[in-house]
């Protein structure tokens, strides 16, 4: 599945990256210009977007990540 979040705040990517981790599935953002993505569940990486549009890829089905995304999703773009 695929979302397109921002992370208004450092509060925001904590909460992200501590739901990432407890997905225990692989939940990958990309942002628009760059070539690689990155491990949703890393704080240290996830600091550095901090108010960027993102794409999130993850597999979880798992209710408390699902509503954690829609906390931060925004109007589609192309990323």
């Amino acid at each position: 599945m695929n979302e397109i979040i921002k992370l208004p705040n450092i509060e925001a990517v904590q909460d992200f990256v501590k739901n990432a981790e407890e997905t225990g599935e692989s939940v990958l953002v990309s942002k628009e210009g760059f070539k690689y993505q990155i491990d949703g569940a890393s704080i240290m990486a996830m600091i550095a977007l901090v108010g960027e549009k993102l794409k999130v890829e993850y597999m979880s089905e798992s209710d408390s990540f699902n509503n954690m995304l829609k906390k931060y999703t925004v109007a589609s773009s192309n990323i």
